[in-house]
């Protein structure tokens, strides 16, 4: 996928040795103690970033742990606590989400709705002037305004979800961000949050005027989207569902994903956060070290 970007709107194309069995030296017990602090830090600052909580909460943590008694643990202890901290802190590095590729069933037939999905399209608006951006905004703003479970008459037929959502306010063009010319690719489509950072919707669109378009409400996700790479609209007694099947490859009577549009930012991109949070955790390891040594 290729990417450029401009003022309003971005197109993304995107030795083990031996060692006495006698009590841990001060030293290295001292040093234990660092490391596990230092990941038990970046841990939770990372977690305070995305879930708010004050900053009382961390120091509260911190000093209220006993370290008289962190001291007399013994080696195996230490050792399994700083392995679990290392693991945990590696994990929180990676991608925040690993969810299921994003469904698109507006109605399971009980007036349930895939999660996340705000509604279809089917077949999709086609020759928008302004763009896609412009068309795919159309279309999500057409469902906002829809109640829930509803549906238009005629062509295009437009179904919105069974999902309430608030807010979810009018979807604009400014800042989008466009996936484009996909038709020539394979499989699924990845579409990573963290370096075209955070939005309020996404729209897929699927071979023009034979598939449909899917729109989702994904403001609450981070990391890693994936959306089908094909899909066809759902017909039963030769009327459209408002469903559209996805799939991983390319079969019979399914089409091939043409765009995406993430529409309305609700964040930029990481630009470097890890590392500002670990700047955070190694300022507060000073105060952590004066407390534990003092």
């Amino acid at each position: 996928m290729q990417v450029s970007r401009n003022e309003h709107l971005t197109s993304i194309d995107v030795s083990q040795g031996s060692q006495s069995s006698g009590k841990l030296t001060n030293s290295f017990r001292a040093t234990a103690t660092v490391i596990f602090y230092l990941s038990l830090i970046v841990n939770v600052l990372r977690s305070l970033a995305h879930s708010m909580l004050p900053l009382q909460v961390l120091f509260g943590m911190v000093l209220r742990s006993d370290n008289t008694e962190l001291k007399k643990m013994k080696m195996k202890n230490i050792t399994k606590w700083l392995g679990a901290s290392v693991v945990f802190g590696l994990l929180s590095l990676a991608t925040q989400r690993a969810d299921a590729v994003l469904q698109m069933t507006y109605n399971g037939g009980t007036n349930n709705s895939s999660t996340y999905l705000l509604g279809t399209v089917v077949p999709g608006l086609q020759g928008q002037s302004g763009g896609q951006a412009v068309r795919d905004a159309a279309m999500t703003n057409t469902l906002i305004g829809m109640a829930l479970g509803a549906q238009t008459l005629g062509s295009p037929l437009y179904s919105r979800s069974f999902n309430s959502f608030s807010p979810l306010p009018p979807a604009t063009i400014t800042g989008a961000v466009l996936g484009t010319n996909l038709g020539s690719g394979t499989g699924n489509v990845f579409i990573d949050l963290s370096v075209t950072g955070t939005f309020q919707y996404l729209v897929a669109a699927y071979d023009g005027p034979n598939g449909g378009v899917a729109v989702w409400d994904i403001s609450g996700l981070t990391g890693t989207i994936e959306i089908y790479g094909y899909a066809k609209p759902e017909k039963v007694n030769g009327q459209f569902t408002g469903n559209l099947l996805g799939s991983d490859h390319a079969q019979g009577g399914y089409f091939r994903i043409t765009s995406w549009t993430l529409l309305n930012p609700t964040s930029v991109p990481d630009g470097g956060a890890t590392v500002m949070l670990l700047g955070a955790a190694l300022g507060a390891l000073g105060m952590v070290r004066r407390y534990l040594f003092s």
